[in-house]
């Protein structure tokens, strides 16, 4: 699931935005798209720094949209009374560096947002902030071309692309006004959060502590990552959590290629094995046998992952053995 927190902020004493308009335009266009079903989206309002980190620990977001005030190096939240408290942007960016696991883009949909967009690129894998002013009916079609475009499976360049081309679509003059800015090492062309390639959440992992050390060195290092979902290995709702996930080196007995597997630790070890083999062998798995080796030795197929003493970190091989065909003689 891909989790949109939408932050919005307008005290008492600041001019007043359209909050509401830009919220429904953002989950209007996400509802209209045919990836809605893997978003989940929070909207918080009159958002405060408490506020602000009660969001970020509870949601744990993927994308996190801001809509309010902001100047050259603060954004403007509210106090529990409805006045202006500014944000610094180191501050900012000292909030945001502790959840850089999970979050992969953060849109500063406010004036002269792009110092703190900045600051925060290396906490996301990519950043929208704003070079200047931007008017109302700006910041909310960009918003809608925006998420439109990023629900339909485009990358995030292409989203942004889109986001600002309805600017000029509408005769807005603020279409040099929005900014992307990626974190070093990602490429936004590539970065997709709807579509069906695990290269986004690969980036992900890359940084995530939950990963052990030498298997976030071999994604960084280009590492082709699998992320094998419950449905797939057709594991039980009970066992669905994201504390089950384990991470493993596979490599394969008649070739060199090494990958990073994600999958749950009750999978059983059989099931994974067919599911590894049909995702990385184009014809013919039904001929063999699958299974995953350990130490030499292979792993019981109807036993769980966990069962079959496999941790995060340790190294599997993919073996296939031919299958007698049914017409073969027996031996004595």
């Amino acid at each position: 699931m891909i989790k949109l927190l939408i932050l919005a902020a307008n005290p008492r004493d600041t001019h007043p935005l359209r909050l509401g308009e830009e919220t429904r335009r953002i989950e209007e266009r996400i509802r209209e798209s045919k990836a809605a079903h893997r978003f989940v989206i929070r909207s918080a309002w009159a958002v405060t720094v408490d506020e602000l980190l009660y969001q970020l620990n509870s949601f744990e977001p993927n994308v996190v949209h801001f809509v309010g005030h902001g100047s050259a190096d603060q954004i403007v939240l509210e106090t529990s009374s409805g006045s202006s408290q500014a944000l610094s942007r180191d501050a900012l960016s000292t909030i945001f560096s502790h959840f850089r696991q999970w979050l992969q883009v953060v849109v500063l949909n406010a004036c002269y947002s792009a110092a703190q967009a900045e600051s925060l690129a290396e906490h996301a894998d990519a950043v929208i902030g704003m070079t200047d002013p931007v008017g109302d009916a700006s910041a909310i079609e960009f918003s809608a071309g925006f998420y439109r475009a990023l629900a339909f499976g485009r990358s995030v360049e292409d989203a942004f692309s889109q986001g600002v081309a309805m600017l000029t679509v509408h005769g807005l003059p603020d279409a040099d006004v929005p900014k992307l800015i990626h974190r070093t090492g990602v490429d936004p062309a590539k970065l997709v959060l709807a579509g069906a390639s695990d290269a986004a959440i690969s980036i992900r992992r890359a940084e995530d502590p939950r990963v052990p050390q030498g298997l976030r060195k071999r994604l960084k290092d280009g590492c082709e990552f699998l992320l094998l979902s419950d449905e797939a290995t057709r594991l039980q709702e009970r066992h669905a959590d994201d504390e089950n996930r384990i991470f493993l080196e596979l490599g394969m007995r008649q070739s060199d290629a090494v990958f990073v597997v994600e999958v749950n630790r009750f999978s059983e070890v059989g099931t994974v094995a067919r599911v590894l083999a049909e995702r990385l062998i184009p014809n013919g798995t039904h001929l063999y046998d699958w299974t995953l080796v350990a130490d030499g030795r292979p792993l019981v197929a109807y036993l769980s992952l966990a069962m079959a003493g496999l941790r995060s970190g340790n190294d599997v091989k993919l073996v296939g053995n031919h299958r007698a065909p049914q017409w073969a003689p027996r031996s004595r």
